[in-house]
């Protein structure tokens, strides 16, 4: 059987776009929202994901969306197929419901979570009456989302999918053989850090092993530095640290990064999303 989200509190609905706030899109949604559950909790997690950018908005969302209480409903529109024959989907997965375009979107939730329900937004009936070809977010996306928040069970939204028809980004893992890590870049956060397909737990002796070599070899750039914080230094060196120089650290979200302190690592090395890297640890 569906299940809904309890409305013992009130609800809490989270936003992931990539409108930006220039425009009035946000506000509209949040007002679709509330103009069906007035009692929401409205979250804004970032309306900043880059134009279009699919993979990132799924990381962003991937990052974030367990420390969310359970029956949050996530409102995720970064949605470059909208008006196409793309579906609008809704999807209980561990103990949240994630409402939008099916482009891959929560390619990340469907690896880490189990999944409870799957189904295409098809029932006008949970729609606005008017329907744009090119702002589902508000008129299929935040209706949705509101009236899973207001305790409509999914399997009123519309026809149940399996979770193999879905869409989904190609995740490359990241693969570890003896010293060796191949992987890749899977995000650019906001200041300019690239953040690996490694986790953290793939390398336990990051910080302890003699060496540490991260590569990317197609661009001819080699990178040794370790450091646990931005401003990991002795302090007779902080003075005269090279704010340009590039090291490697452990991101919040538990996977290896790069960063320069005070600058962004991706414009100065050149290096961006699905750009391949090796890291290698040796103990001499």
């Amino acid at each position: 059987m569906s299940q809904s989200v309890s409305r013992a509190h009130h609800p809490v609905v989270a936003f992931i776009t990539d409108f930006g706030l220039g425009d009035g899109d946000v506000g509209v949604m949040k007002g679709v929202v509330l103009g069906i559950v007035p009692d929401a909790h409205v979250i804004d997690i970032t309306h900043e994901v880059a134009p279009q950018n699919v993979a990132s908005g799924a990381w962003i969302l991937a990052s974030g969306y367990r420390y969310f209480p359970k029956g949050t409903v996530f409102n995720c529109v970064v949605d470059p197929g909208v008006g196409s024959v793309r579906r609008p989907i809704a999807v209980h997965a561990g103990d949240w419901f994630f409402v939008g375009p099916d482009n891959g979107l929560f390619s990340y939730v469907l690896a880490e979570q189990p999944v409870h329900d799957i189904v295409v937004l098809s029932n006008p009936a949970y729609h606005l009456s008017q329907i744009s070809s090119t702002f589902h977010g508000r008129d299929i996306f935040s209706p949705a989302a509101a009236h899973i928040a207001n305790g409509v069970a999914l399997t009123e939204l519309g026809e149940k999918l399996a979770p193999a028809d879905l869409v989904r980004l190609d995740l490359e893992l990241a693969k570890r053989q003896g010293e060796r890590v191949e992987a890749s870049v899977i995000h650019v956060d906001n200041f300019g850090n690239l953040i690996t397909s490694i986790p953290l737990s793939l390398v336990p002796e990051l910080f302890s092993s003699s060496q540490a070599q991260l590569s990317f070899t197609e661009k001819g750039i080699t990178i040794t530095e370790r450091r646990r914080f931005f401003s990991d230094l002795p302090e007779a060196e902080r003075n005269n640290a090279n704010e340009s120089h590039p090291f490697i650290y452990g991101d919040s979200a538990g996977y290896v990064g790069i960063a320069i302190r005070n600058g962004n690592a991706s414009k100065t090395l050149g290096v961006g999303y699905a750009d391949p890297i090796t890291l290698v640890l040796l103990n001499k």
